[in-house]
């Protein structure tokens, strides 16, 4: 779904599940180091000014998580590559347009729910604390920057 999101749509279904291959191993990669900055700060002696507690355990399941997701995708894609029949399922599936038609609602759908969600959280989170407020202000901010920019991409692509 990311390689076709990033617009190698029209790219080869081999070459595409190469390329989910290497993003599953960035993932897994990306996994491995945040578990190993976690495991490289010690609690009792750091300088940070909260507790670190809930952030590690947090940064732990996040890491791992993304181990095993990259793991497991590698798997997958790794069989598909191997096993002609399953290769070719994937194939159809990946190409069928009523799954790309219903991807693309669910991106739409799902991005405009979210800043929907988000605007009404700055408005409440205003009310309560001025640095949650600030924070999902920015956040609502780099949003609708990246839907700007994207969409001035796409124009000039397509």
């Amino acid at each position: 779904m990311l390689v076709n999101k990033l617009g190698f749509g029209n790219m080869d279904f081999r070459k595409k599940v190469k390329m989910r291959i290497g993003f599953s191993a960035l993932f897994f990669v990306l996994g491995a180091l945040t578990v190993g900055i976690v495991l490289s700060v010690d609690p009792f002696t750091s300088e940070l000014t909260h507790d670190m507690s809930f952030a590690s355990g947090f940064y732990f399941g996040l890491g791992f998580g993304l181990m095993g997701a990259g793991i497991a995708t590698i798997i997958k894609n790794v069989r598909y590559l191997k096993n002609t029949e399953k290769f070719k399922a994937a194939e159809i599936a990946n190409n069928d347009e009523r799954n790309r038609y219903i991807a693309n609602r669910t991106w739409s759908i799902s991005a405009f729910i979210m800043i929907s969600l988000t605007y009404l959280a700055v408005i409440i989170a205003g009310i309560y604390d001025t640095v949650i407020f600030s924070t999902l202000l920015a956040v609502l901010g780099v949003f609708g920057l990246v839907l700007l920019i994207v969409q001035i991409v796409l124009k000039k692509l397509y």
